[in-house]
């Protein structure tokens, strides 16, 4: 099973080291090009994979070992999220969020098959002097 994120974190990885070795403007607007090709499969999928997709990117680049939600979910977008991440192999995911209703949607990723599993910590954003990371708490979650 193709995870559509994970190939599109890592075509546009490919896209950005090419825009720096770029010594021309052509070399550039065609790193750009092929990033935006990346993006546009995630875009052709609608408003739940880009949710995904945002959340995955920062998660990649915060260096966590999966995906982490650390905004508010809407319950409306509960089942659509699972279904997707289930349909690209994603079987597990944390969720960071401070929302005071997050316990609530925790419940509703229960009810659309997930099991919550144990706390975990999680890196947030760079810290200060952007040597380490911030870290969070999350609850990790296994998509069945």
């Amino acid at each position: 099973m193709t995870n559509i994120f994970e190939e599109t974190y890592n075509r546009i990885a490919e896209a950005k080291k090419a825009y720096k070795a770029a010594t021309t403007a052509e070399g550039r607007d065609a790193a750009r090009e092929a990033a935006k090709a990346a993006e546009d499969k995630i875009d052709e999928m609608g408003d739940i994979a880009w949710k995904i997709w945002r959340a995955y990117e920062k998660s990649r680049d915060n260096e966590n070992e999966i995906l982490d939600f650390d905004d508010i979910i809407w319950d409306r977008d509960v089942e659509a999220l699972t279904a997707c991440m289930r349909e690209n192999g994603i079987k597990a995911f944390t969720y960071s969020c401070q929302a005071t209703d997050a316990i609530e949607t925790l419940w509703l990723f229960k009810q659309a098959g997930c099991t919550i599993g144990e706390m975990v910590e999680v890196n947030l954003r760079k810290d200060l002097w952007g040597k380490d990371y911030e870290k969070g708490h999350a609850f990790k979650m296994n998509i069945n």
